[in-house]
């Protein structure tokens, strides 16, 4: 009776053993889902969904550029406020160790601090909101205005009527290049009359509507100061279709490859842009890989506009850019 009841003594025991290594396992499971392990190495990258050329070529080159790279990422494409915070959980649930953000408008502020605030590095791209960033990569907005300010202000020897384009939608962007412009004009240019007008977002048909809304209500400009490619395109089209002839000078910004063949072929109106080219996603993405791998950067990289106009046109030529 007493071997009968230490065998299953014993076997109690086992069973224990079992159960106890059996729970043991199932807790480093847990441990490992619940992120208490390493953070992941992926790159998170949250940019704006292609409604406009130059979103396209963005697209384009975070895939060439990650693909490059051989890293592990995560690339979103959002239309909306509302779809790209759902993206910023998306890449904050994913643990990356560092987020490459586009924000939609100044409203992601919010959102940005929740990626800021779960441990993960924050790499800021095109557009500043209200957050503390690990770095911030963009063209120089401020100098795209203010370069095209000086352009305009010495081609029209300080006289004459400009309008001014803005995209409130746009945020910082929008903000700083016309912010500026209007700086320099108000200067060094006082005789020049600024008048402004607004398109909803960053297209030829928004261009076309706005530009001839603009020309109806203004008999006589003497030039454009357009903040964007695709924009100018647009506002080329109502030119024309209005048969206007006083405008002298139109800018753009961006680098399409469609307003720099207008440059180069265009002769009643003197056509130019600054450059805020579409592979400055590759600089981000770089910086996000170097604060990935415990390397120090700079805060704020800005990097400076060139003017394309019709005797530089040809050297900006890109037959395999999709902008």
């Amino acid at each position: 009776m007493k071997k009968h009841i230490r065998k299953i003594s014993l076997l109690l025991v086992g069973v224990m053993l079992i159960l106890a290594s059996c729970n043991s396992k199932e807790n480093s499971k847990s441990d490992v889902a619940s992120g208490e392990t390493n953070k992941s190495e992926m790159v998170g990258i949250s940019i704006l969904a292609a409604d406009h050329g130059w979103l396209a070529a963005l697209s384009y080159n975070a895939e060439n550029k990650v693909k490059e790279l051989g890293i592990d990422y995560k690339i979103l494409t959002s239309s909306n406020v509302s779809e790209q915070a759902s993206h910023i959980d998306d890449l904050i649930a994913l643990g990356c160790s560092v987020i490459v953000l586009e924000p939609q408008t100044d409203e992601v502020s919010t959102y940005a601090k929740k990626i800021v605030d779960a441990g993960i590095k924050l790499v800021l791209f095109d557009r500043i909101v209200d957050v503390d960033y690990d770095s911030y990569v963009t063209g120089n907005n401020p100098k795209v205005g203010s370069t095209v300010a000086e352009y305009l202000g010495e081609k029209l020897e300080g006289k004459g009527t400009i309008a001014v384009h803005n995209v409130p939608s746009a945020g910082s962007v929008s903000t700083e290049r016309v912010d500026n412009f209007k700086k320099v004009m108000s200067e060094k240019y006082p005789d020049i009359e600024l008048v402004e007008f607004q398109t909803a977002n960053f297209t030829q048909e928004e261009g076309l509507k706005s530009g001839s809304d603009l020309l109806v209500s203004n008999k006589e400009i003497d030039a454009i100061f357009s903040i964007d490619d695709e924009s100018s395109l647009g506002f080329l089209q109502a030119i024309k279709d209005a048969g206007r002839t006083d405008i002298k000078y139109m800018s753009g910004c961006g680098g399409s490859q469609a307003y720099i063949d207008k440059i180069k072929s265009e002769s009643s109106i003197n056509l130019f842009s600054a450059t805020y080219s579409p592979k400055m996603i590759n600089d981000a993405i770089e910086v996000a890989v170097e604060i990935k791998d415990g390397k120090d950067v700079e805060k704020d990289y800005f990097i400076d506009p060139e003017i394309i106009n019709h005797d530089n046109a040809a050297d900006y030529v890109d037959n395999d850019s999709p902008y």
